[in-house]
């Protein structure tokens, strides 16, 4: 992470400034759109620059097949409910007019650090309400809380038909919220591995319903 609050918030401005540009390129060019929703990760805070962002090498591990382009819709501090009341609805007005082919959503490091009551609720909320086939992705904070909602995702994946991208654990500084993880450019490139194994993989199975108990005759 680059030192000290104050160099996180020049970059949050940066980033969010460039997003801004390339995101009115990315709506009036062609081809296979992705959008983007999430937090501070998605904006890609704690990379060197944008394109060292998990968004940014999974953008050009897409291009070399395709000329994918992307809208990126985080918040930098976003949480679940951020992305319910704000970012879905950017994204069904960015898509009225014009499918996406792929959406992703990396979320929840937020609401687990923070212990945001309600927290598995507004998952299978969020989850639902995201388009089939879209990515969402694992917290991956090795604390109490996020065992409970990553198994939450994989149920409500399999019900929803979605795919989950499993990301590697990052470093946890000694805060809260956003300053809870520790990105830098190596853990980008993870994450951004992670997502397109996501993309490339099926949609999430469901579970397998539990075999039914058999009942022996009593002797008679």
């Amino acid at each position: 992470m680059l030192p000290g609050a104050t160099s996180r918030r020049l970059q949050t401005k940066a980033f969010a400034d460039e997003w801004a540009a390339a995101n009115l390129d990315a709506r009036s060019a062609s081809g296979p759109l992705w959008v983007v929703l999430g937090d501070s990760a998605s904006q890609g805070i704690g990379a060197t620059t944008r394109d060292a962002s998990y968004v940014g090498v999974a953008h050009e591990l897409l291009r070399r097949r395709e000329a994918w382009r992307v809208v990126n819709l985080s918040r930098a501090g976003a949480g679940i409910a951020d992305v319910l009341a704000r970012q879905l609805p950017e994204l069904a007005a960015l898509t009225l007019h014009e499918s996406a082919a792929l959406v992703s959503c990396v979320i929840g490091v937020e609401d687990v650090a923070r212990r945001t009551p309600g927290i598995e609720l507004t998952v299978r909320s969020l989850l639902s309400a995201l388009p089939s086939g879209a990515v969402v992705a694992t917290v991956p904070l090795r604390v109490p809380g996020a065992g409970p909602v990553n198994a939450v995702i994989f149920e409500e994946a399999a019900r929803h038909g979605l795919r989950v991208a499993e990301l590697p654990m990052a470093a946890v500084a000694p805060g809260r919220g956003r300053d809870a993880l520790e990105l830098g450019d190596v853990a980008h490139a993870a994450w951004a591995r992670a997502l397109i194994a996501a993309v490339d993989g099926p949609v999430q199975a469901p579970a397998p319903a539990p075999a039914a108990a058999t009942v022996e005759p009593a002797d008679r």
